[in-house]
């Protein structure tokens, strides 16, 4: 799952124009899924590897680590909280998985870079906590058929 986090993060990234220089992806959607399908605590390594290597690839190395954190983050509570629920309580937790995203890099920009370029970066990280969300929830269905077939 650090993998398939790792490509999707890698493969679709824009950078944001104005701010610290950090992207737009869409690798929180397999976070979410694979915090659902792993659970916290393997949810939580498989979001911090894949999304953090994808930082040191694309360049972004300042981000790594605190990437790494967030998305560690994320994934250990999405997966501790989404792993037994339907549809409802995977869409409410992958929403709360966002939030501490846009609050986690709101927090390390405005400490290590300025507090204009960290404000400057939250609605990207907003569009980005939406896509991660829809898309999620739109292949959840599929995902929970998959699980449920094989298991």
């Amino acid at each position: 799952m650090a993998a398939i986090i790792f490509v999707v993060t890698y493969v679709v990234r824009i950078p944001i124009p104005f701010a610290s220089g950090g992207y737009l992806n869409i690798g929180d959607t397999p976070l979410y899924i694979a915090a659902y399908l792993l659970g916290g605590p393997a949810g939580a390594v498989a979001g911090a590897l894949g999304a953090s290597m994808s930082d040191m690839v694309a360049g972004y190395a300042l981000y790594a680590l605190p990437t790494a954190v967030i998305k560690g983050a994320m994934g250990f509570v999405c997966g501790s909280l989404m792993r037994e629920g339907g549809m409802k309580r995977f869409t409410l937790a992958s929403v709360l998985g966002g939030a501490m995203m846009v609050g986690g890099y709101a927090l390390f920009e405005s400490m290590f870079f300025n507090v204009n370029q960290a404000i400057a970066s939250v609605p990207f990280n907003c569009v980005q906590w939406a896509g991660g969300v829809i898309a999620a929830a739109a292949l959840f269905p599929a995902v929970r058929a998959v699980e449920k077939s094989l298991g």
